[in-house]
């Protein structure tokens, strides 16, 4: 009987260690989502998904037309650490230790694709 329990006890334990093994939480990275998910918050406009509810814009900049000021490298630059691009990025946090360079270029594609 004994026996049987820690036989039970070793599988549960099994199966828990490998349900833990699989990536958690929503894995989607697409730039939009990444956007929405770090940007909107301060660069949406009103009306937009993060964006003020009636009138006006947020804290930072409008996106909507980035592309034609700045290219993918130096938007890539500037997301991962905005004083490298700029002495005063006034409220624009790096976002280097927060999202995988990969993330980062692929957000800053898209935006660069912004015109």
């Amino acid at each position: 009987m004994l026996g049987r329990c820690v036989a039970v006890y070793a599988l549960f334990a099994c199966f828990c260690v490998l349900a833990g093994c699989g990536k958690s939480g929503p894995t989607e990275t697409s730039p939009q989502v990444l956007y929405d998910q770090h940007c909107a918050k301060c660069h949406a406009r009103a009306g937009e998904p993060g964006g003020p509810p009636k009138i006006g814009g947020s804290k930072g900049p409008n996106l909507a037309k980035i592309g034609t000021e700045h290219d993918a490298e130096w938007l890539t630059a500037y997301i991962r650490d905005p004083k490298s691009k700029k002495p005063d990025p006034k409220l624009m946090p790096a976002f280097g230790g927060t999202l995988t360079e990969e993330q980062i270029q692929s957000l800053a594609g898209w935006l660069a694709a912004r015109k």
